[in-house]
């Protein structure tokens, strides 16, 4: 059975879209930001542009069983990332996602929101994971950047 949600998440960060969108753009900051404590991502390859794709692994240290391949779709530095994000465990695809990221200026600081359009093939658990992830990377995201 296939399981879809749309989850959408928003943060308002203390920092200037320019910072913020680096943050995102950069694929060490954001392996470093993006991954719940405990955790690591490992960024194989990733080509931030329109038709560009990605790959990365995560999971606990030492145990990056669970493999990710991104294809970009839209980017506008600043403003807009669309991107499909698919998660396999070997050769099970867990879910597939379509993510778009917007970005604003409100006030000085920028606003971050993030919506999710998950399917998953795997059951409830892992759109759970899909809500506390994203929840926690913005949050962490915050962090990130006010310790600049």
């Amino acid at each position: 059975m296939v399981l879809h949600e749309t989850l959408t998440f928003a943060a308002v960060l203390a920092a200037p879209i320019e910072d913020v969108w680096s943050a995102v753009a950069d694929p060490g900051a954001r392996a470093g930001w993006s991954v719940p404590a405990g955790e690591q991502m490992v960024i194989d390859h990733d080509d931030l542009r329109p038709g560009g794709t990605g790959s990365y692994r995560c999971g606990p240290p030492g145990s990056l069983d669970v493999a990710g391949e991104v294809a970009y779709l839209a980017v506008a530095p600043g403003e807009l990332l669309v991107h499909t994000d698919t998660i396999r465990s070997g050769d099970e695809v867990l879910t597939t996602a379509l993510l778009t990221w917007t970005f604003a200026e409100q006030d000085g600081l920028t606003r971050v929101e993030i919506v999710d359009q998950v399917a998953s093939f795997a059951g409830a658990g892992i759109i759970d994971g899909h809500r506390n992830g994203h929840r926690l990377a913005l949050e962490q995201l915050g962090r990130w950047l006010a310790a600049r």
